[in-house]
């Protein structure tokens, strides 16, 4: 079995010592990929060229705080998810840090590394999860529609299929009046005009074949597009788990 890559984490805190000591155990758990950098401004520049599985954010940090990178991220639809950090427990940071997008909110006093790990573990499980089951119900929405339109196409053929038997009877019935009618006519014609009268039969018998002709090329094309469509076929459950 194929192990899967380990998670990708963007550590982003304007305290070197801090940064720096959970960046190295981070590390040395053998469990992540750790880059880090000191500003708001660079994590912006990082993730502008770079994708990351998750987010350590310090929320205080000079010029642009964690806040003002949710907010970026946010606009830029970056859905990475994000560990807001801080040394600062506000629960009004915490609930603003939620709206933006932030799966937790850890606090520095009360942060230990095997707290961190399972945190960062759980936002990156979580994510792929959320990830999995979106991108399942918009294959399961495609496919309610892919089925809609051949239902739809189903539908057509089986109405041009029926109109089409009823109008080929009906030239079929015209054809035979007409039929009728010029026997019956060349009986009381004027003599010398019989041949032009059996010419306006000829014309009108010629229009109803290219008519009949016309009606069954479209029942021929609609059996064969629903031909085609039969062999498409989108199993039940497919994507099911």
């Amino acid at each position: 079995m194929t192990q899967s890559p380990l998670p990708h984490v963007l550590l982003v805190d304007d305290e070197d010592s801090f940064r720096l000591s959970i960046e190295m155990a981070l590390k040395m758990s053998n469990e992540f990929i750790v880059e880090s950098c000191d500003s708001g401004e660079s994590a912006v520049e990082i993730l502008k060229e770079k994708a990351f599985d998750v987010i350590l954010l310090d929320y205080r940090m000079s010029e642009m705080s964690g806040l003002d990178v949710l907010e970026w991220m946010h606009s830029q639809k970056i859905l990475t998810p994000v560990i807001l950090v801080t040394a600062a427990g506000s629960e009004t940071v915490a609930v603003e840090a939620m709206k933006l997008g932030a799966y937790d909110y850890l606090r520095k006093d009360q942060l230990d590394i095997d707290r961190l790990s399972l945190a960062v573990k759980s936002a990156h499980e979580r994510y792929l999860y959320r990830k999995q089951l979106l991108e399942r119900q918009a294959e399961e929405h495609m496919l309610q529609e892919k089925q809609q339109e051949l239902d739809s196409l189903q539908m057509f053929h089986s109405t041009v299929n029926s109109v089409g038997q009823l109008v080929e009877k009906s030239l079929a019935d015209l054809s035979a009046s007409l039929a009728r009618f010029e026997k019956e006519l060349l009986k009381v014609v004027k003599e010398g005009n019989e041949a032009q009268c059996t010419m306006v039969f000829k014309e009108l018998t010629q229009g109803i074949d290219i008519v009949t002709s016309g009606v069954g090329s479209m029942r021929n094309l609609s059996t064969m597009v629903t031909r085609k469509l039969d062999d498409i076929h989108i199993a039940p459950g497919q994507h099911r788990d």
